[in-house]
């Protein structure tokens, strides 16, 4: 069993520069490769593409990648382009997610839908779509595309349900979390299994490294979800309060629903479809009253737990240590 983490040590900035140290050189080739290949002979196309990729982010996804790879033996020829297509296919993702939610701000920037239109986004992310899975033809491995395409198709459904449930206060956990299991977890399960399966690994590592994706996927979305009540909007880069104001009940939500004093008169406010600041305000006190932040962090460190489990069954190493500290950091962030 790995030595625990104290909670008041993480930092996942750390963390994360921890864990890009190890593969420094193959994150410059992912963003070389991320600008090569958006690159059209169309400026506005390009300048459209690179939008919200040059605006930061975690890189959690091609990290993942390189990391699972190069603790199984993987070479960086092989991960690099998948590592690449992954943040692509994760950046048309949320070109789409603003699109539909009508966002303004991602990572404190405009978003393309914001700044371009609708019609325009929808395109942009249909011409991110396709440029990763150009990147993940060229890796010669038809399991990679279809475990990819395969998962393009999970999330899809998982954001179907997902508009399918807004505003329903009689949604339950589970139908929660199979959403949160389509919508982040498998594709972060896919990135590990990614990096192992370029990497040659068998069966069992691959399950094993998938399982650990899929762990810190779940609590990843928890955490996300508890900050978007209780973080600032500056820390976010998004108007805190956006998934209640878009009838999206996650987790803390939920279990106000079911153990506040005061979920009648929650559940009428998310039925009237009427939240303005004031009651969002509310609502956030109501869930904090009743322990829906901490439920849902205690979940996520659950996952968390599950995912160092997973992480056990595969090589020792630098790179599994930083897996292993870089899953319980995410776990206790605040950002």
């Amino acid at each position: 069993m790995f030595e625990s983490i104290p909670p008041e040590a993480a930092d996942v900035a750390v963390a994360s520069a921890e864990a890009a140290g190890l593969v420094q050189a193959e994150l410059r080739a992912v963003e070389e490769t991320i600008v090569s290949e958006l690159t059209t002979d169309r400026p506005y196309v390009t300048e459209m593409a690179l939008h919200l990729l040059g605006g930061g982010g975690k890189r959690l996804r091609p990290m993942l990648v390189l990391l699972t790879g190069r603790l199984l033996g993987g070479e960086p020829a092989r991960l690099v382009p998948a590592a690449a297509a992954v943040e692509i296919l994760h950046t048309a993702t949320l070109v789409h997610d603003d699109t539909i939610d009508r966002a303004a701000l991602r990572r404190g920037v405009a978003t393309v839908n914001a700044r371009w239109g609708d019609a325009v986004a929808i395109l942009v992310g249909d011409f991110l779509f396709a440029r990763s899975f150009l990147l993940f033809a060229r890796t010669g491995r038809n399991e990679v595309v279809r475990r990819m395409a395969d998962v393009v198709n999970v999330m899809s459904v998982g954001e179907i349900d997902q508009q399918r449930q807004a505003f329903d206060p009689s949604v339950s956990e589970a139908a929660y979390l199979e959403r949160i299991g389509r919508k982040t977890a498998e594709f972060i399960a896919a990135c590990c299994g990614l990096g192992a399966r370029l990497a040659g690994a068998g069966e069992e590592q691959v399950e094993a490294a998938e399982r650990y994706g899929r762990e810190i996927g779940l609590g990843y979305q928890m955490v996300d979800d508890l900050l978007d009540l209780s973080a600032s909007s500056q820390t976010l880069g998004k108007p805190v309060g956006s998934d209640l104001r878009e009838g999206l009940l996650t987790l803390p939500v939920l279990w106000a629903l079911q153990h506040s004093p005061h979920a009648p008169e929650i559940r009428r406010l998310i039925e009237s479809r009427r939240l303005g600041e004031r009651e969002l305000g509310q609502v956030r006190d109501w869930v904090e009253a009743c322990g829906g932040l901490e439920e849902t962090r205690r979940r996520a460190e659950e996952h968390t737990l599950r995912a160092r489990q997973a992480l056990a069954e595969l090589p020792p190493g630098p790179c599994r240590e930083a897996l292993d500290r870089l899953a319980v950091e995410l776990v206790h962030r605040t950002y």
